[in-house]
This record gives C-alpha cells, structure tokens and sequence, in this order.
C-alpha cells in the first residue's frame, strides 16, 4: 500500500498531557534521585496509565498514580521523569509520548510535490538533523536529535527502510522555519523481529551519518 509521506506528521511540540506528580515529597530534607528514560506506557479504555515497561524488561503498575494520556487503550513509547528506589514505589513525575513508527520500504512512500504525488526514492526528503545519540534498547533503535528551528513549525518525519537491513530517517523541513535555536526530541523506531544486523542512517549537517549495529 503505497504511503504518503505528508500523512506522517510530528510537530516539535507534540499534543500530549503531560502528568506530574501530586505532593511534595518530604522526606525529612531527603530528595530522591530522579531519573530520566524512555519506555513502554499501557493505557486503559480511560487514557489512564496502568502499568509502564522499561527497557531492561520490567514492568511497574502504576494505576495508583492517576495519569493520563491522549491516546486510550494502547501501548504508548514515552519518555518519562520518575523516582524509584527500594521499598518505594515506582513515581512518575512527568511522562510525554514520542514519535514513534515502523519503517516503510522506501518504494511505498509517495511525497507530494506541487500537488501531484510521485513515487521516486530521489525525491525522499532528507533535511539535516543534529545527531545527539543512537543506541538500541527495548527492541527500538533510539535516536536523540536536535532540530534547528524559529518558531517550531511542523517539521515532518518518517522512518525508511532503503533496503533490506538498512534504514534512515526521513525529515522534511517547512519552509517557513527559521534556525535561530536547537530543539532536542527523541523518537523510536521499533527493530523488526528477527532482524539480527542492520544499519541505520541519519542525514547530519556534516553529511550521512551510517552506524552499523
């Protein structure tokens, strides 16, 4: 089924609720170190979250803690701020979904030029992107980027399969943005089952950046 490129949108600043923690934790002058990683959220028909994965495996239930995201019913890849140390529960503080997707084979992608779609791997957009990090965890390929922006117009993102084993990120940058700062956002793409090597390849400002891994 052939895939428009213009129908995969991620705005810089993604729709979501953000959930914060409720109280302060006074705990005689003792703050708990706070830790920061990507993970796997489980919402209910509610938009609650019930339980979250990390990516060594383990889950936390975390029903008790009354947060809720947009999307209701479905597993959600998240970056989350949270507590946790032993004999206390698992607290999140702050929670936000990213952008995640399943590669598309590069022939099924259609991009929209003047109108008219075309199916043509050259005409693939592939603005730079600043590369932070990439590393795999959880079953996903990670990646932490910057994005040169103004006024944090809807850029546009997809995630390419050029051929078997490889793969790229797509970016198509709105005209209209400037680059006066950079925004940091992470995105996953989920590794396919059975896939043991692969590379993965980000267009940077100092040209194509291919790891293999």
């Amino acid at each position: 089924m052939r895939r428009l490129f213009t129908d995969i949108l991620l705005a810089l600043c993604v729709t979501c609720l953000v959930a914060c923690s409720d109280g302060d934790e006074d705990s005689g002058g003792y703050i708990p170190p706070y830790a920061t990683d990507l993970l796997v959220a489980s919402t209910d028909a509610n938009g609650k979250i019930v339980s979250v994965r990390m990516d060594d495996g383990v889950t936390y239930n975390v029903a008790s803690q009354n947060l809720s995201l947009s999307a209701k019913d479905t597993l959600l890849r998240c970056m989350a701020t949270y507590t946790h140390e032993s004999h206390q529960p698992f607290k999140i503080h702050s929670i936000v979904p990213i952008f995640t997707d399943k590669p598309h084979p590069a022939n099924d992608i259609g991009v929209v030029v003047n109108g008219q779609v075309y199916q043509d791997v050259s005409l693939l957009p592939r603005h730079p992107m600043k590369l932070i990090s990439m590393w795999k965890s959880g079953g996903f390929l990670n990646l932490h980027l910057g994005m040169m922006t103004t006024d944090n117009g809807t850029h546009e993102f997809l995630f390419c399969e050029d051929s078997p084993g490889n793969y790229s990120l797509l970016h198509l940058r709105p005209m209209s943005d400037g680059s006066s700062y950079t925004g940091h956002l992470y995105m996953s793409m989920p590794i396919p089952e059975d896939l043991e090597q692969f590379t993965f390849t980000v267009r940077t400002y100092d040209g194509d950046y291919t790891r293999e891994f």
